[in-house]
């Protein structure tokens, strides 16, 4: 099928747009560009979150030639004051004469909006083109916004026959030099990262990301990253290796019956919730909490006990699973999940979205099927 010249240049904005993965939440990923005639005058893309909007970006590279061309950007424009002025404006200051974008931005702040006001100042606009596209490129936004929670992926890295760690709870290392490498590169991708306290107690992990090849220092310090502990009694101690990077903001959440004696850096965070009837810290207070902090995407890896509490409630949208290739033995002290034992004809609500082979292990991309 012939792709039409809107198509065309609405896909060119999805390749831009994913140029801010991991810095601009939670804010959505946007590319923009301008076109007049056949030549593309202008393009950018948001680049982090607080910086300039892609609409905003390809106006200023087009200048002047921007005058009665056509602005291509994959969500409709804001129209509300944020951290930055209006899209609406700048566009309609640049002297557009036609805007086409994918899809309705849900925030309700804009949602439709902005196409009156375009149309109001003689702007022709034309969206609901690559809409599936454009969904699945800002899939976290989209979930932040409509849900008010975190877009939540769980991940785990196990054994061939099923175990996180051996009888003794040691899982370094389950998989290979590159499958972890990829694992680090993949939190970029978050805003947080969450782990129960046994994690920190046994395994003493850094938490810490690793930003792909080529993106600007001055853009990965703009990052925003959370480190989140859940630990029900204010077991961990500050000498762990997860406070050792004061860059990063650290949150423990804890019982709302827990003596708070110990003193922690700066940098750190403890926020007290209630606990659930099976006596472990109530999730939809966590995840209120992280809503209203803007986290707006969520990395949980684990132990057993918080995956499988997220899992249960069906509170996950997507789940990675590192398969190394070993087997550990034993009973299995330690599964990636415990709790309700189902029919294995039980119809079942993921489905595999995607596979990755590293040297010798790989990664199985689960993505959850029914709605919530």
């Amino acid at each position: 099928m012939n792709q039409s010249r809107d198509e065309f240049y609405l896909k060119k904005c999805f390749e831009l747009a994913v140029k801010g993965k991991g810095l601009v939440s939670p804010n959505p990923m946007v590319g923009s560009v301008v076109v007049k005639g056949n030549r593309v005058v202008g393009y950018g893309w948001h680049r982090a979150f607080g910086l300039a909007h892609a609409e905003v970006e390809a106006l200023k590279m087009a200048g002047t030639k921007a005058k009665n061309a056509t602005l291509y950007v994959n969500l409709e424009p804001c129209c509300h004051y944020g951290k930055t002025p209006p899209c609406t404006d700048a566009i309609i200051q640049a002297g557009i004469k036609k805007v086409v974008f994918s899809t309705i931005d849900p925030n309700p702040a804009v949602n439709g909006k902005s196409i009156e006001i375009l149309k109001q100042n003689g702007i022709e606009v034309r969206y609901g083109l690559c809409e599936k596209e454009s969904h699945q490129l800002n899939e976290s936004y989209f979930t932040f916004v409509k849900k008010k929670r975190p877009f939540i992926s769980l991940k785990w890295a196990m054994s061939i026959d099923g175990k996180i760690a051996d009888a003794c709870g040691r899982s370094r290392w389950i998989t290979s030099d590159d499958a972890r490498q990829f694992a680090r590169q993949l939190r970029f991708e978050y805003d947080a990262i969450i782990v129960g306290s046994n994690t920190i107690v046994y395994d003493n992990p850094y938490l810490d990301f690793c930003a792909p090849c080529g993106i600007r220092k001055s853009l990965v310090e703009r990052k925003k990253f959370y480190k989140i502990i859940l630990d029900t009694n204010l077991k961990v101690v500050p000498e762990s290796n997860v406070f050792l990077n004061k860059a990063s903001n650290v949150i423990i959440f804890t019982g709302r019956d827990t003596s708070i004696n110990t003193k922690f850096h700066e940098n750190v965070e403890i926020i007290i919730v209630d606990k659930d009837q099976e006596g472990l810290l109530d999730l939809s207070q966590i995840l209120n909490c992280l809503y209203e902090k803007g986290i707006a995407k969520l990395f949980v890896e684990g132990g057993t006990k918080i995956l499988t509490s997220f899992y249960h409630h069906k509170i996950f949208d997507l789940i990675y699973v590192f398969i190394g290739c070993k087997i550990i033995g034993g009973s299995a002290d330690y599964p990636p999940l415990k709790g309700n034992i189902i029919s294995p004809d039980t119809q079942s609500d993921i489905i595999l979205k995607d596979v990755i082979r590293f040297s010798n292990d790989v990664l199985l991309i689960i993505k959850k099927c029914s709605q919530e």
